[in-house]
């Protein structure tokens, strides 16, 4: 039987987080450094908790609805520091940098990167400018999820938008998985948990 795409995705999800733990012995140290400190297993299960407000659906509160958006953005935000983890030495040639309160030039290490950095550093790597569809749909998403933060209000769409909205995370996650290397292929044996069909069970 075909799973549901957010089956799938948890199983992407969980998958990638499995293999890239192994990563020490393939990739170079300092992304199995970063990866070592990388909380991959919270991203497996904050994708799991997705399926708490995709079940609720329509029927969401509107406190249910900014936990929603949350959960979503956090997992936006955690993807993206992923893929510049896993590029860290690509990264690294050409970096974000800023000022400190000592007005001297540092380097924004990836795991550092706030969601409006990782956002508007990805053009012309994840999208191509900020009229790409994908980089509306990410900054939608960054403005929806910092809504938590809100006391007065801010808009955070509807229990109707959010469900459209997790089709176009899976298409997202799939966007970051496409621009990986191929681990997978160079691991001695699968990590225990890994599932190699992730479409049919």
């Amino acid at each position: 039987m075909r799973r549901s795409d957010y089956e799938v995705l948890r199983l992407q999800t969980n998958n990638m987080a499995l293999v890239w733990k192994e990563s020490r012995g393939i990739a170079p140290d300092s992304v199995a450094d970063k990866l070592d400190d990388a909380m991959l297993k919270w991203m497996s299960e904050l994708t799991d908790t997705l399926k708490i407000w995709i079940d609720k659906g329509s029927t969401m509160t509107d406190g249910e609805l900014i936990l929603a958006r949350t959960n979503m953005g956090a997992l936006v935000e955690s993807w993206l520091k992923f893929f510049y983890c896993v590029f860290y030495e690509d990264y690294m040639k050409n970096p974000l940098t800023k000022k400190n309160k000592k007005g001297k030039i540092i380097t924004v290490e990836p795991n550092n990167m706030k969601f409006d950095d990782l956002k508007n550093f990805s053009k012309g790597i994840l999208w191509n400018d900020d009229k790409d569809p994908l980089y509306v749909w990410v900054d939608k998403i960054q403005h929806y999820r910092n809504a938590v933060h809100a006391f007065n209000y801010r808009d955070i769409g509807t229990a109707e938008e959010f469900v459209s909205d997790m089709e176009e995370f899976y298409k997202f996650v799939n966007h970051i998985l496409d621009h990986l290397p191929p681990i997978e292929d160079f691991l001695p044996c699968y990590p225990a948990g890994y599932v190699t069909n992730i479409y049919f069970d």
